[in-house]
């Protein structure tokens, strides 16, 4: 039997990078469901994501344990540090704003990391991107101008820097595209898990808590994070944004339907122009890819 990702790499890529950003539309939800303070969720969910993680490792990929002294390469610990401090961040946007403002946001985080892999890297940012930048970064304005009113701009604060730490993220992955760097991804989750615990009451969860922070940080965030770091090695950088822009659409409508948390005016304004300039982007990225083939 032939290796489907070999005989048809693009449509490998493109079904895996869906399902692993599938896994992500109901997190916002699950979090916002649960109703437990946001570090104890936070130290609870990095423990269920590293331990299903180092499982899932000695189930299916056991080499990887032979390695283990990579992780103490440059890379490795970068990456553990980003997911770590990211996973906070984004926890704590989620208890700071709206559902809505927290992930659109995280829209700027693929622009972010053109800026920096051209600072780093020696990257090319083309005029395609650096207007889609600005467009982004209006639309995060016009969020937070609504924020400044509402009260919720520290939660947006917090979801920026949550961008900030996925465009490192993204930047690390790119600079080591060989490396297999789930095993330090697992030990990031228990360093949400350490630097939330100062901070977290650690009250008695109810069962409905327990099952939806193990949802959460067992099933969501592991393995959506386990199948990102597949997909995307198959598919150009234009497609995989437009795949991952479906989180911070969904996301929110899904808080929306079940809970009624409706978004701002402003986080609508703001959203509509950073979804406009994504698809724009991707658009021009993906024509000029088609030209050139």
């Amino acid at each position: 039997m032939k290796d489907f990702s070999k005989t048809h790499p693009q449509a490998f890529g493109f079904a895996v990078t869906f399902a692993g950003v599938a896994f992500f539309f109901p997190d916002a939800l699950v979090i916002r469901m649960a109703q437990i303070d946001t570090m104890t969720f936070a130290v609870w969910r990095g423990i269920f994501a590293g331990v299903v993680t180092l499982i899932g490792l000695a189930l299916f990929v056991p080499a990887t344990f032979r390695d283990w002294r990579s992780l103490f390469t440059s890379p490795a610990l970068a990456i553990m540090l980003l997911q770590g401090i990211g996973s906070l961040l984004f926890l704590g946007s989620i208890g700071h704003t709206t559902a809505a403002n927290a992930l659109l946001i995280l829209a700027a985080a693929p622009f972010l990391a053109a800026l920096i892999a051209a600072l780093t890297l020696g990257e090319k940012v083309s005029r395609a991107t650096w207007a889609a930048i600005v467009a982004v970064f209006a639309g995060v304005a016009i969020i937070a101008s609504g924020s400044l009113q509402s009260g919720g701009i520290f939660g947006d604060a917090l979801a920026l820097g949550n961008a900030l730490t996925i465009a490192l993220y993204y930047v690390v992955l790119r600079a080591a595209p060989n490396r297999n760097l789930l095993l330090p991804i697992a030990f990031g989750y228990f360093l949400t898990s350490l630097l939330a615990l100062p901070f977290a009451p650690l009250t008695e969860p109810t069962l409905q808590q327990w099952a939806l922070m193990a949802l959460s940080g067992g099933v969501i965030l592991s393995g959506g994070v386990a199948l990102l770091m597949i997909g995307p090695r198959y598919l150009p950088a234009a497609e995989v944004t437009l795949i991952t822009m479906l989180e911070i659409v969904v996301g929110p409508l899904l808080v929306w339907w079940v809970l009624g948390e409706t978004p701002a005016r402003a986080s609508l304004i703001g959203g509509a122009v950073i979804l406009l300039a994504i698809i724009t982007h991707a658009a021009i990225r993906l024509r000029s890819g088609a030209s050139k083939s």
